[in-house]
């Protein structure tokens, strides 16, 4: 089972050695499209002999047209036609899940399925994990389902053709073949120590572009909406995993 994963990453320090050491684990190469981050993330890519770096400017600004692109078109130029049987998009806190992903990505693959669907989670933690090399969903397995447009459509089969829309939040996928029941499960690493939060939705809010800010894409990085959010799952966290 050959897997590449195209992950789309900003001064991811602190979750990155995760989802890179839980990717590795299951992709032949990680594709990390890294937005000129300002922080210690190359220094750990080079940990990581799995992972190749595509650099990409964006004059420090958040442009979801950019991320739609990267995300609709990439893993068509880098996995297609290489023997890839499975490609997950995701972003830097997505990580897809599966007691036995690799085992139930073959079913998948030996029944023609080209577009499993997955059912979307918002992982909660007080405290940030220590990085000890434990995986992180070892240490992380409370957290809450979320509607539907967070269940992001996060892997396929590289031979179709998908584009996504806004945030990844809808996709479309011509001639594709899903499943009758979801299996997989997206696990969001974003709610995790509440500084961490409202620092990463600071960041996030200064940076957004005129395009983002005039059609209201971001406007839920404001310090309430991360105060109010964060709260809601220390309440009404249930086990994921």
């Amino acid at each position: 089972m050959k897997i590449h994963a195209h992950i789309l990453a900003w001064n991811e320090e602190k979750i990155l050695p995760f989802t890179l050491d839980y990717y590795s684990t299951i992709c032949e190469k990680i594709f990390v499209y890294d937005n000129m981050s300002t922080d210690s993330s190359d220094e750990i890519y080079k940990r990581y002999y799995k992972v190749q770096v595509v650099k990409w400017e964006s004059n420090n600004e958040i442009n979801e047209l950019n991320y739609v692109k990267i995300k609709s078109e990439e893993y068509k130029n880098r996995s297609r036609n290489q023997g890839v049987d499975w490609v997950i998009i995701c972003d830097c806190d997505e990580i897809l899940y599966h007691p036995n992903l690799i085992k139930k990505l073959e079913e998948y693959k030996k029944n023609n399925i080209t577009y499993p669907k997955v059912e979307g989670h918002d992982m909660f933690s007080e405290t940030f994990p220590i990085y000890d090399g434990e995986l992180i969903t070892e240490k992380i397995k409370y957290g809450s389902k979320v509607y539907e447009p967070m269940s992001k459509q996060i892997i396929i089969n590289p031979d179709v053709d998908i584009t996504y829309g806004i945030g990844a939040h809808k996709s479309e996928c011509l001639n594709c073949k899903t499943t009758e029941n979801v299996e997989l499960k997206l696990l969001h690493y974003k709610f995790i120590d509440f500084k961490y939060v409202l620092n990463r939705y600071r960041n996030s809010n200064k940076r957004l572009s005129e395009f983002n800010k005039t059609n209201g894409f971001g406007s839920h990085y404001t310090d309430n909406n991360a105060i109010s959010y964060t709260e809601h799952l220390r309440k009404n966290k249930i086990k994921v995993i």
